[in-house]
Formats: structure tokens, sequence, C-alpha cells
């Protein structure tokens, strides 16, 4: 009975461990705490702990390197978002779909990050939204897309919903690319590019200002513009 109780243990820490990871107590590219101390303080063996982790790092949820120690993936379970991405790429028409999807997701993250957001969520999301806002006000594409991308993860995380964080984070891989195609083409001081920047800005406020409904309007609007240019764009491709 207790070798099969001790066969299990890797199971219920890799268990533990995951709905700690995906409920935001440790954040994206965060160092874990190194093998010896975790498995003292969590009062397990250090070969339990590290049977664990290896079936954590099989789901994508954390990063070894070698040398360097254990990370949060800044992408939990890639897999699956490699899938979608391939379907994507196959049926681009389903953007439409995605966008559907998104409008329905992020206006609920947003609401539920204006009712349930603590204090260190509230100080994320005020730095991602200056982070956004200095991205924007250059001409670094790739630095826009990463900025922007982290502030719609950090709305995610201040749900206090796993899932929705999840879900969130298994998009990263077509958010990156919805982000690339609304800002393409954007000169920092077109009319677009500021219209963009209020978006995020009215976003913002309205989760500080912990307005659920107001949050919810203003990511809706937001995933209308991305919508708009997603049209454009096929449009275009199409009149070529």
């Amino acid at each position: 009975m207790k070798h099969a109780l001790a066969a299990r243990l890797p199971d219920q820490l890799a268990s533990r461990l995951e709905r700690a990871i995906l409920a935001g107590e440790h954040r994206p590219g965060e160092r874990l705490p190194p093998e010896r101390d975790w498995a003292a303080r969590l009062g397990v063996s250090r070969a339990a702990l590290r049977e664990a982790l290896g079936q954590l790092a099989e789901r994508g949820l954390v990063i070894r390197r070698h040398g360097a120690g254990t990370f949060v993936s800044d992408q939990p379970d890639a897999r699956r978002a490699d899938a979608w991405t391939q379907l994507l790429q196959r049926q681009p028409l389903m953007q439409a779909d995605l966008l559907e999807f998104r409008d329905m997701l992020e206006a609920r993250c947003a609401e539920l990050a204006a009712e349930r957001a603590d204090e260190s969520d509230r100080a994320r999301l005020a730095a991602c939204h200056a982070a956004v806002a200095a991205a924007y006000a250059g001409r670094d594409r790739p630095a826009q897309v990463r900025a922007d991308v982290a502030f719609h993860r950090a709305i995610a995380d201040a749900t206090r919903n796993p899932v929705f964080s999840y879900l969130v984070a298994t998009l990263l891989a077509l958010l990156h690319e919805h982000v690339n195609l609304s800002i393409a083409d954007l000169a920092p001081d077109s009319d677009e590019a500021r219209a963009l920047a209020a978006q995020h800005e009215a976003l913002w406020r309205r989760i500080e200002a912990r307005d659920p409904a107001g949050a919810a309007q203003a990511a809706r609007r937001h995933i209308d513009f991305v919508r708009q240019r997603w049209q454009r764009a096929l449009d275009d491709a199409s009149a070529r």
C-alpha cells in the first residue's frame, strides 16, 4: 500500500503545481525555486518533485534549462496553440470565427478582471498598459506585439479563473497574428494608431475603475477594430 501511495505522489504533485501555475501563483517566465529547497518546503523527496516537474514540462507548462533551473512557460501547452495556427493556415476564413470567440472571451475576461483584480493584478495591468503606450509611441512592431499580447494576458490572469488564463495562453500565437494584423501599416501619428491607443487606455481605465460593464464594452470595441482591420486586409488581398 505504501508503495502504491508513493507511486502516485509525483502525479499528485504535478496536479497541485499545475493548479498553482494556472491560477497565476507563478507568473509566466518566473524561475521556480531550486528543487532541493522546494522539495524540502513541500515535504517531499527531490525525486518525486523532479518527476512531477517532468510531467509539467511534457505538458508545456514549465521549461527546464540545464544549469539555469526550471521556469514557468510563456506559452503553456504550445502544441494546442500550434494546432489552432495550422488549422487557420488551412482555413483562413475561420479568422472571423476566432474573432467572434475572442469577442466573447475577452469581454468576459475584462468584466471579471474589473470585479476581481487584486492589488498585484492592478499593478501588473498598469505596468502592461504603460508598456503598450510606450511601444505604440514608437515604430518597433515586434515590441508593440509583445506589449499588446502581454496586456491581454494580464487581463486574463486578473480574472482569477485559471481556465480563462489557460485559454488565453494557448491562444497567444493566434493573438500575435491578430495584433500584427491590427497594427500593420499603422503610423504612430495616424488616426487609427491613436484610436488603438485609446482602446487600450479605455480598457485599462474601466478595469482600474472596477467597472465590469464598461470594461466588457471597451473590450468589444477593441475586437470590433481588429475585425474591421482583418476584413479590410481580406478585401485588399481579394482585389489583387
